[in-house]
């Protein structure tokens, strides 16, 4: 048994669908009307609107509970019925208004709840981890009733799938397809880009560090851990050997300077090459304007803040660009004399901070 668990502004379209005749059946509900679909909704959303204080932007819980072709004989209506309590109960929605719908349009048998985040006290149902603990209860009942595990995305129908899911599982189907035949995150994004999937980084210029990948198709985007936990950044990397390009590894050190080198230095302890200010990547970030939107940077690709100014968002051509393009760290010729008559060595920066400070008055 899988559980999909979301929260929803309007009672009214939602209830429409679930409880709609044709694919389906009221199987189950508590404190509502149940003339029609209107006095569900009208019902549920009077109990919202009367909470005290503050209203909920998003007081409705839809809930789908899924369950595997395999367990299509043993689902009668009272065993349904019995699991949507039982997930409510450990969930922490209880003493509200809810109906349980069981669907009938597709192969797999599946349900839909309908609750309200208000209850009977006008009081606020927390939602707080409501994605984790939807995990670990739905995997409960199904070892605790005997069900059988979601054998994977594989068997999944995809010609049954519409909008965001069918766009999430082409996504889906195109990194796992090209993954084995990629060397780096290069490759992997020329392929997709050819499928018209695009590519791009969450970077943190705090610490140099990537700290996410994000797939965009048809005006979609998705982070990869949405669409499938093995997607995330740090696992794909992971599997891509952390390399960027062939035999081109990112890394950053503890300063936040943006550091690479070639793969096979790793192991010889050779310089790295470290970029200053007027690295590629710090002219795309500083031609980033306050609102947060795209500014082409000097080698085509464009940068994008997040709603954390220090994260950026950035395409493949500029993590590219900076490892294929090194600027090395500059030296100064100063030392203990000759060319620096201060003596004060390569760094100017040590002498400033020994200069007093004035004091304001």
């Amino acid at each position: 048994m899988m559980g999909d668990l979301k929260k929803r502004a309007s009672f009214a379209k939602l209830v429409n669908y679930v409880n709609n005749p044709k694919k389906a059946r009221l199987i189950d509900s508590k404190d509502v009307r149940l003339d029609s679909n209107a006095t569900i909704a009208a019902s549920m959303q009077g109990q919202a609107d009367d909470k005290p204080g503050r209203r909920l932007k998003n007081p409705v819980y839809h809930i789908s509970l899924d369950f595997a072709h395999e367990d299509t004989p043993k689902l009668t209506d009272g065993l349904m019925v019995e699991i949507a309590r039982e997930y409510m109960r450990r969930m922490g929605i209880v003493n509200t208004q809810y109906i349980v719908c069981r669907h009938t349009d597709t192969e797999h048998q599946h349900m839909h709840i309908v609750a309200n985040r208000v209850d009977n006290n006008g009081n606020t149902i927390s939602d707080r981890n409501d994605a984790v603990r939807n995990v670990a209860v739905c995997k409960a009942l199904t070892r605790e009733y005997g069900l059988h595990f979601s054998k994977g995305k594989m068997n999944v129908k995809r010609d049954r799938l519409r909008g965001k899911d069918k766009v999430k599982y082409q996504i889906h189907d195109a990194v796992k397809a090209a993954l084995p035949r990629c060397g780096g995150w290069s490759e992997l994004c020329d392929k997709l880009a050819e499928q018209g999937i695009g590519t791009s980084f969450k970077f943190d210029r705090r610490n140099g560090n990537i700290v996410g990948v994000s797939f965009t198709k048809d005006g979609l985007s998705f982070s990869g851990s949405r669409i499938d936990r093995s997607m995330g950044f740090y696992k794909l990397d992971k599997l891509l050997g952390g390399r960027i390009t062939d035999n081109v590894e990112w890394r950053n050190n503890l300063y936040g300077e943006n550091c690479i080198r070639p793969m096979d230095e790793l192991h010889a302890n050779k310089e790295v090459f470290a970029y200053e200010s007027d690295s590629p990547f710090e002219k795309t970030i500083k031609s980033i304007s306050t609102d947060g939107q795209t500014s082409p940077s000097d080698n085509g690709t464009s940068a994008e803040t997040d709603a954390n100014a220090s994260i950026v968002r950035v395409g493949i051509g500029v993590l590219v660009e900076l490892c294929v393009q090194p600027h090395q760290a500059k030296v100064s010729s100063g030392g203990g004399g000759g060319g620096n008559e201060s003596g004060w060595g390569d760094s100017d920066k040590e002498k400033d901070k020994l200069k007093p400070r004035r004091r304001r008055r």
